[in-house]
């Protein structure tokens, strides 16, 4: 996968990343990190990757007029008061995902090697 890859700019993407994971809120970091090189983007597999990191932290809302406030500070509390419990949980669970992820993108790296193999003729039938 490094074979003839720029490590500077690798490196920078990289740092990129790492900042931009800097900069969120501790609690709405990923588990893990995803750094792919520019000309390795795979626009589903980076969807895919972005769909891998579960998140349990995100914005509550209630739009009952009355008792929206009580409803969204509920929500809140009880989101807070799981989160020791659900946090290592959905962090395994991400982790997971990058790996199959991984392996899926391995797997179609070896068939696009196997395909351009076979269509130089490097491979019977």
């Amino acid at each position: 996968m490094l074979r003839g890859s720029d490590v500077p700019r690798t490196m920078r993407a990289v740092e990129a990343a790492l900042t931009k994971r800097a900069a969120r809120p501790a609690a709405q970091r990923p588990a893990v990190t995803y750094v792919v090189a520019d000309h390795e983007v795979d626009p589903r597999m980076a969807r895919l990757r972005n769909m891998a990191d579960i998140r349990i932290e995100f914005h509550s809302g209630s739009a009952r007029p009355i008792v929206g406030g009580a409803v969204r500070m509920a929500k809140r509390v009880m989101r807070r008061g799981l989160r020791w419990y659900v946090q290592p949980i959905m962090d395994q669970q991400t982790r997971f995902n990058h790996a199959v992820l991984d392996v899926v993108d391995q797997l179609r790296l070896a068939q696009e090697q196997h395909t351009d193999e076979h269509a130089a003729g490097d491979l019977p039938g």
